[in-house]
């Protein structure tokens, strides 16, 4: 599926915004796991998100909604920070069980 990269995100619901705040911290606890030398919270950091993501996921609809280029563009970013966790953490996620 390709997504519409040109949309606006909309976070209106509030499992929305946690998800959208949780995203933008993901700098911020890169740098302090980097520069404290503790990969402890990039772990941390990847559990809560897998959590927010869990939340939204479940309380929002996705496709078909109204607000659908949205939350699929919230669905891209997660990809893009928990694979970027991944790769700083030395995992290989398993994308099919």
């Amino acid at each position: 599926m390709v997504i519409e990269q040109t949309g606006t995100l909309d976070l209106a619901h509030h499992d929305e915004r946690m998800l959208g705040l949780h995203l933008l911290q993901f700098p911020e606890v890169v740098e302090e796991a980097c520069t404290n030398l503790l990969p402890n919270l990039l772990c941390e950091y990847l559990y809560n998100l897998s959590e927010d993501f869990t939340r939204f996921y479940t309380n929002c609809q996705v496709v078909g909604s109204t607000q659908e280029t949205s939350r699929l563009l919230l669905c891209e970013a997660t990809t893009v920070v928990m694979r970027k966790c991944f790769h700083l953490l030395g995992i290989n996620p398993v994308y099919k069980i």
